[in-house]
């Protein structure tokens, strides 16, 4: 072969080498460029920390075990402390006292009547409230005697307020000449009044269902007695 011949063969097989260099070159691109990358490392939502519900609920029932004992004066911060095993400072970061805790205690009563005013009570869910009472009258019998009574009708007036003023103005009422808080107040007197004197009935007493009738009944009676409608 002459050397032109042999330079040829050598340029021929130069330019097959380039191909195939060049093929295999952009396959690999392409095959990087449809590669995913990296994915972000996915991180779990921290769990919510539960111990700060934890240690209320221990503490608010270790102060209501020792109020249905012992009655709400003779309970004590070092009490209520020492049964649940949570220290002073705890308590009083959670509730800012005994009185706290009374009112927290009262809440979940409170609520149910005080959605009478803003109409959103239910006969069937006050009766099995008031039958809680009437079987745990023994028991509940603290809530209703000064001086706890007091705190729950200013822990439901609290509540009630609220529910007052809304009330007044979804329906168009007018301003009462009474401040609010003052209503608030005589409403709720009235409505625990009406229970606590249905639980000292030792005979012949209506059943929890009237019982929640006439609390939904006197309740609207006092509200349109001391906010009364637009031309009253």
């Amino acid at each position: 072969m002459s050397k032109i011949g042999r330079r040829r063969l050598r340029l021929a097989r130069n330019r097959g080498l380039l191909s195939r260099y060049a093929r295999r070159s952009r396959t690999i691109a392409a095959k990087v460029a449809t590669k995913p990358g990296p994915q972000p490392v996915s991180k779990s939502s921290p769990r919510p920390d539960r111990r700060p519900e934890r240690t209320r609920k221990a503490l608010l029932g270790a102060f209501i075990e020792l109020m249905l004992e012992r009655g709400y004066e003779a309970v004590s911060v070092e009490a209520v402390t020492a049964r649940a095993n949570i220290g002073r400072s705890t308590l009083y970061a959670h509730f800012g006292g005994l009185e706290g805790m009374a009112k927290q205690s009262l809440t979940e009563p409170s609520t149910r009547l005080a959605r009478i005013v803003d109409q959103t009570a239910v006969p069937e869910d006050l009766a099995g409230l008031l039958r809680h009472f009437k079987d745990q009258h023994r028991l509940n019998r603290v809530f209703f005697v000064q001086p706890l009574r007091a705190l729950w009708v200013r822990r439901l007036a609290e509540m009630i307020e609220p529910r007052l003023m809304a009330l007044a103005r979804d329906q168009g009422r007018p301003t009462p000449a009474l401040p609010w808080g003052f209503i608030a107040v005589q409403v709720s007197e009235g409505q625990l009044a009406l229970v606590g004197q249905w639980l000292t009935l030792r005979s012949a007493a209506p059943s929890p269902e009237a019982i929640a009738e006439a609390l939904i009944s006197t309740t609207r009676a006092a509200i349109d007695s001391l906010v009364p409608a637009a031309g009253r």
